[in-house]
Parts: C-alpha cells; sequence; structure tokens
C-alpha cells in the first residue's frame, strides 16, 4: 500500500514539473528555473499531454527501482540469525500440542508432554529415545508413562523389573496382563506365530516369517557370495513351514517344523537317497497332481490348501535342486539357526498360543516381553515376537469399520538392539499411527540402530517425531543430538593491546556460528537433566520425569499349564509298515480347509478315501 502512494506520488510530481517546463521552455531556462514548481500551485491539474504523462509513468518506475534495490537487499538479512537461529524453546512453546486432560499425554520431561490425539497435534508419538546406561530411560520415561494408564502396552522389560514394579498397578487398572519371558521361560505364556498366520494370505506370512528368522540368525558374519546358501535355506523354511501349517489346519507350531528338519537326510554317495520327508513331499506332489486332473470333484474348502500345499511343494522343489552335498549342508546349516528350539522349555513355549497378540488392540492390555540382557541367544525369537505383533494388529485396524484399533497400543521397545532386526521396520514405523499404534525406540546410542539397519536407520528416525535425550557421552549419539539442535549467532569480541613508547589497543566485533550445545557439553549434561526434541518446535532443555512410586511387587502366574505334554513326533507324520503318507491333520473348515475328517484328507465331493502307498 505505501509502495503504491509512493508512486502516485512521484508521478503527480513528474507529470507537473514536466508540464511547466515543457510549456515555459521557449521562455529561456533561468525562466524554466524559476518557475518550474508554479503549476504545484495547482494540486488537482493533471496534464493529459503524451510527454507529460510519459515524464510521470517514468517516475513510477524508477520509484519503483529504489524501492526494490533498498527492500530485496534488507529481505536477504536476518539480523542476530546470520550463522543459526537456534535457541531454546519456552514451555509455552508445548502448549498448542498438549491436552487438558493430563492423563491423555505422553510423557516425555517434566514440562513437556505430547497429546495422544495426533490429528489434533498432528504430530506422531513414535519417539526416540536415547541415553547410556543408568540414565533413567525406564524409570525416568517408561514406568512413568505406564502410571499413565491410558492405552494398551507392549513392553520390552529387559530385566523383568518393570513387570515387578508395575504389574500390580496395572492390572489393579482393569489391565489383561500377559507375559513372554524368555529368561524365566516357567514365568512365560506360550507364544505361536503360526496362529497369527492370515489364511487369507498365509504363504506371504510364511516368507515373512521365514526372512525374520533368517536375518536374525545371521549372528554377525556378512552375507558373502551371491547368498546362495541363504536362499537355499530360505526355500527348504518355506517349505516347511507352509507345509505344517497347510496339514495341520492352523494348529501347527515351530516345534512341528523343527521335528521336521530333524528328520531330514541327504547323502553324498547316493544322490537318490530319499528320506522321510522327500517321501512326504513326493506324496504332496501327487495330491496336487490328482486335484489338478479333476478340480471339480474336489469340495470348494480344500482349495486354498491345495494352493498353499503347491507354494510348499514348490519351495521343497527348489531345495531339491541341489547334489547331495549341498542338501546335506543345507539341512546341516539350517539346524544350526534352529538349535534354540530343540531346547524342553523352548519347545514347550512355542507349542501354542495363550498370550493373545491380537487381543491388545480390542482389551485393555499390558503385554511384557521378558528378554535377556546378557547374551543374544533368543533375540530371533523377540524380534518374530513383535513382527507378529505388529502385522496382526494392523491387519485388524485395517478392517476394522473406524480403521484404527479400539484400544490405542503403545510399544516400548527398551534396548531395541537386542530386539533383533524386522524386516520392513521402515515401512511399518511409517504407517502404523494412522492405525492408532505407536512406538517408543528407546536404545543406549545412536550408532546401534545405525549398525543393524544401514541406509533404512535415517527413515526409521525421520518417522519418529519425537526425539528424547537423557544423557550419555558416546560420540555418534552426542554429535547426532548436537547437530539436531542446529547453531546460533553470538556476538564474537577480539581485542588485541601492544605495549612500548608506541603502544596500541583495539577491539573488534565479529558474528559467529556456534553450537546450541556443543557435543562435549553434550556429554557433560546434569544428570537431572534431558533434552526434548519435537518436530517443528524449538528444543526443550527440562528437569527429566520424577519416577512413579510402585508399593506392591508383582508376580506373574501365567496361563499356560505347567504340565504341557510335548509330542514325541510332530502330528503331520505318520510312519506305518514302512510307508510314509500325508496326514491331513482334521478341522474345522474355515480353519484348516482339509476337512476331510474320516481319512484326514482334502474333502472331495465323492466323499471317497484317497490313499498315498
Amino acid at each position: 500500500m505505501f509502495i503504491a502512494f509512493l508512486g502516485l506520488a512521484a508521478f503527480w510530481a513528474a507529470n507537473k514539473i514536466a508540464f511547466q517546463v515543457r510549456t515555459t521552455w521557449n521562455k529561456g531556462l533561468a525562466f524554466v528555473q524559476d518557475h518550474v514548481l508554479d503549476d504545484f500551485h495547482s494540486p488537482l491539474h493533471v496534464s493529459m499531454y503524451t510527454a507529460d504523462l510519459g515524464a510521470g509513468l517514468g517516475a513510477i518506475v524508477l520509484m519503483f527501482l529504489v524501492w526494490a534495490y533498498h527492500n530485496v537487499g534488507k529481505m536477504s538479512q536476518r539480523v542476530g540469525e546470520e550463522h543459526g537461529s537456534a535457541q531454546w524453546a519456552k514451555p509455552s512453546d508445548m502448549k498448542p500440542f498438549t491436552d487438558k486432560d493430563k492423563r491423555n499425554q505422553l510423557l516425555f520431561t517434566g514440562s513437556e508432554a505430547l497429546s495422544l490425539d495426533s490429528r489434533k497435534t498432528q504430530r506422531n508419538l513414535n519417539a526416540l529415545v536415547i541415553g547410556s546406561s543408568g540414565s533413567g530411560k525406564s524409570r525416568y520415561f517408561v514406568m512413568p508413562n505406564l502410571a499413565q494408564a491410558n492405552t494398551s502396552f507392549a513392553i520390552t522389560d529387559p530385566k523383568g523389573e518393570l513387570l515387578r514394579l508395575t504389574g500390580q498397578s496395572l492390572k489393579n487398572a482393569g489391565y489383561r496382563i500377559r507375559v513372554f519371558n524368555l529368561v524365566d521361560f516357567a514365568q512365560s505364556d506360550q507364544f505361536n506365530p503360526l496362529a497369527y498366520f492370515n489364511p487369507h494370505q498365509a504363504e506371504v506370512d510364511c516368507t515373512v516369517l521365514t526372512e525374520n528368522f533368517i536375518t536374525n540368525t545371521n549372528g554377525q558374519k556378512p552375507t558373502s557370495g551371491d547368498g546362495f546358501w541363504e536362499k537355499a535355506e530360505r526355500a527348504l523354511l518355506n517349505a516347511l513351514i507352509s507345509y505344517v501349517y497347510f496339514t495341520q489346519g492352523g494348529e501347527g507350531s515351530l516345534v512341528d517344523v523343527v521335528d521336521l528338519l530333524a528328520r531330514m537326510q541327504a547323502s553324498e554317495e547316493d544322490e537318490n537317497a530319499e528320506s522321510d520327508i522327500d517321501l512326504i513331499f513326493e506324496a504332496v506332489n501327487e495330491k496336487i497332481a490328482e486335484y489338478d486332473a479333476d478340480p471339480a470333484d474336489w469340495g470348494s474348502e480344500a482349495v486354498s490348501g491345495i494352493d498353499g500345499l503347491r507354494f510348499a511343494a514348490a519351495q521343497y522343489n527348489t531345495y531339491l535342486q541341489g547334489a547331495g552335498e549341498t542338501k546335506k549342508s543345507v539341512i546341516i546349516s539350517l539346524g544350526v539357526r534352529m538349535a534354540p528350539l530343540h531346547m524342553a522349555q523352548m519347545r514347550k513355549l512355542l507349542a501354542a498360543d495363550t498370550i493373545g497378540l491380537d487381543k491388545i488392540g480390542t482389551e485393555k492390555t499390558a503385554l511384557f516381553l521378558v528378554i535377556p540382557d546378557t547374551h543374544a541367544a533368543f533375540n530371533f525369537i523377540a524380534s518374530i515376537f513383535y513382527e507378529q505383533l505388529f502385522e496382526t494388529n494392523l491387519y485388524l485396524a485395517d478392517h476394522n469399520e473406524t480403521g484404527r484399533l479400539k484400544f490405542q497400543v503403545q510399544c516400548f521397545m527398551d534396548e531395541f538392539a537386542n530386539i533383533g532386526k524386522m524386516p520392513s521396520f521402515e515401512r511399518k514405523i511409517a504407517v502404523m499411527r494412522s492405525r492408532g499404534i505407536s512406538t517408543a525406540i528407546i536404545m543406549q546410542n545412536y550408532s546401534q540402530g545405525k549398525a543393524m539397519y544401514k541406509d533404512d536407520w535415517e527413515t526409521i528416525v525421520g518417522n519418529c517425531d519425537s526425539l528424547l535425550f537423557l544423557g550419555g557421552n558416546e560420540k555418534s549419539t552426542t554429535e547426532y543430538i548436537s547437530k539436531v539442535l542446529g547453531k546460533q549467532t553470538i556476538m564474537s569480541e577480539e581485542t588485541s593491546q601492544s605495549k612500548g613508547r608506541t603502544g596500541s589497543f583495539s577491539q573488534s566485533q565479529r558474528k559467529l556460528g556456534r553450537e546450541l550445545l556443543t557435543a562435549d557439553e553434550l556429554g557433560r549434561l546434569p544428570g537431572g537433566e534431558c533434552i526434548y526434541i519435537l518436530r517443528g518446535v524449538r528444543p526443550f532443555r527440562s528437569k527429566k520425569l520424577p519416577a512413579p512410586s510402585f508399593t506392591e511387587n508383582y508376580t506373574y502366574t501365567p496361563t499356560m499349564p505347567a504340565s504341557l505334554a510335548m509330542p514325541a513326533t510332530p502330528a503331520s507324520l505318520a510312519e506305518e509298515d514302512g510307508d510314509i503318507e500325508v496326514d491331513w491333520e482334521p478341522g474345522e473348515p474355515e480353519e484348516s480347509l482339509l476337512t476331510d475328517q474320516s481319512t484326514c484328507e482334502p474333502a472331495r465331493s465323492d466323499d471317497k478315501e484317497q490313499e498315498h502307498d
């Protein structure tokens, strides 16, 4: 508006001067100079002569150029922010992201909390929490949030301390408590990954389970060559898992899988030697050929089962392409990976499912995963556990009319590096918010995640709108936090003085950029303080949350029967007079899809018994 006024004023003045000069020019230059402003005495007069109008327009253009020259340079200047604009946030900066109901919040510091209503705040509830050992990750972050009792919880509990301290309080608040205990198996519920396979995409679930298992049993060895051995092991494991699932109506388990593997043999001397399992899959191929010859003669429920067995047979045929020596190596290598599943207590733990991962979003639940903190023998099981938790509840949310779970689920994944690597976790964390699921990744230092997830780690961190630093001096962590905090602009004052007969003194000031906190300053952060960063808000330097007090210690009684009988051999194998046959486990049609209970074979429309010798 102001520039428009100046433009009109410039046009008016130039028009009048041009008019006066033009009309008095023939009277001489001296006269023009004396009377150049005479027309200003008639302020409403505007000359419409072409030359006078042109002079006015020229004045407007000149005025605009002067204004642009003056202001464009000024626009590119940020006084006081030349080298960075970082500064600490005020408590009021968090107000738009909090909730009036203080219990409906995810707590981060003694003064900052984030509303659970992510649609209102436009911030997800995923958080990256970093703190060295003893910095209070459990005591000053997890426990205060469990005390809120505002959602369902899935908690990694490395020492079992959280279960002991918070279990009774959560139970009193009406929570359903479930525990998967990989430290004290006798105090654990049972977990069967195959029980959570989606019947409509069981082959996909089988492949995901295999990928997770192979990835997390690789140890520290790098993958060499073209990964031939891993691919062969994947094919064999896919075959065994899918065979167990589709022949036992969803009642099979990894125990059955490891028992199948234990009965496999291969010979370097006799390439044509066949093991019991080879004969089993020959029978499967015959059953598939039987179906293909006359599919109309089979019951409709058998189709999905046959398709699943077709997948199992195809994977097994891939394994069979190797020479005897190759097959023997694959069997041995996969057997080594599955060695922990031969433990009697582990077999009992995985033989059935009483933990109910599918109920965490429909019933207010506190689900504890107790893992050992002194060894990594069971990391692969912890990874499979979380994989099934996410996959199952994402599916349930998608098939709920609201597109979300009934109860919001918060996952506090303490000692994240000890859980194992979850395939496609970078994708899951990006989409779980809309389904009512959030994850707090809790770890000792930043480099742990980088080492495990490589290039995908940046994607995972980028999907955490909250970052909480509780203290530590590990180099990669402090350098990362310092970089995220950014730089501020400071004034540097320099003085110089020389003495003597011609002594002098000078003083100068200049602006410099400096980290809000340097890496070494972060390493010296007082024990009672923490740094909290929320996307789109300046960082907070605040006091840690006060640790809640829980007066009652809790002892969990698992739902797993104490004397669960384990079958000596898997139900999917039957041995009669040296002949091997496919034994179809009877089950309900919607569970098994292979439902002729009189013969334990896929149902046929003529109800005739079919046998394989």
